[in-house]
């Protein structure tokens, strides 16, 4: 599903009154963050031309995947943290291109674990967080006034909680600017709940609400200078 562009403007200045309006504020991605940058999607079923379903056989330490660079929406994540717009990232992914788009490791709970982070390993499905970064998810579920829940299908995880939370109080507060903000492009059991539902490429989507915000994304230079060599833990 796809927003005419003139809606899409339209929900992003929301978008832009909510996230000025809001003090604490958590992303909460999942693998449509990152298939732009060549990452594949394991839950993704479309054939559409902008989606991409993972390969198993490339393996999570292939050269190939040192080499993937961040895709748009990791920078503007990193770029609306540094002007004082994002104080959580909540990330399902494995892959470090968050790290490696400059995010701070103090605002990043990766919490389904990582490739290249030995003391925080890959969490199995039927598997336990870290008892860390379950604290941290559970602070931000009871405190977050905003949270944009992008490329994930909520299906049922965990740590979509957080995203339920923040929609639960918007509800009962009676608030338009707070809650949930879904962007995706496939339909999520959630919808209805959302405070605001956007249906977009995450890149077209936060490209434009970075130019609203009138953000300075990191540069590619600035994130190839963080290679996997650097941001292993």
């Amino acid at each position: 599903f796809l927003d005419a562009p003139e809606v899409l403007d339209a929900k992003l200045d929301h978008l832009v009154a909510m996230i000025r309006a809001s003090e604490n504020i958590c992303a909460y991605t999942g693998a449509g963050i990152s298939t732009s940058a060549g990452i594949g999607d394991y839950a993704s079923h479309t054939k559409s031309k902008l989606s991409k379903r993972w390969v198993p056989d490339s393996g999570p330490h292939s050269e190939w995947l040192k080499a993937v660079a961040p895709a748009v929406g990791h920078r503007v994540l990193t770029a609306m943290e540094r002007a004082g717009h994002l104080d959580e990232w909540v990330n399902q992914n494995h892959d470090g291109l968050d790290l490696k788009a400059g995010f701070p490791f103090a605002k990043l709970n990766q919490i389904h674990g990582s490739w290249w982070d030995r003391k925080n390993p890959v969490v199995a499905m039927n598997g336990d967080f870290r008892s860390d970064l379950a604290d941290r998810l559970e602070h931000w579920e009871e405190h977050a006034d905003l949270c944009l829940a992008m490329g994930t299908s909520l299906s049922g995880l965990t740590a979509d909680g957080l995203a339920l939370a923040c929609a639960k109080r918007a509800r009962l507060a009676n608030s338009q600017l707070s809650g949930l903000v879904i962007i995706n492009l496939q339909k999520t059991l959630h919808d209805h709940k959302a405070q605001l539902r956007i249906y977009a490429p995450l890149d077209e989507a936060l490209g434009k609400l970075a130019e609203k915000l009138e953000l300075t994304l990191p540069t590619m230079k600035e994130c190839e200078a963080n290679c996997y060599d650097h941001i292993a833990i």
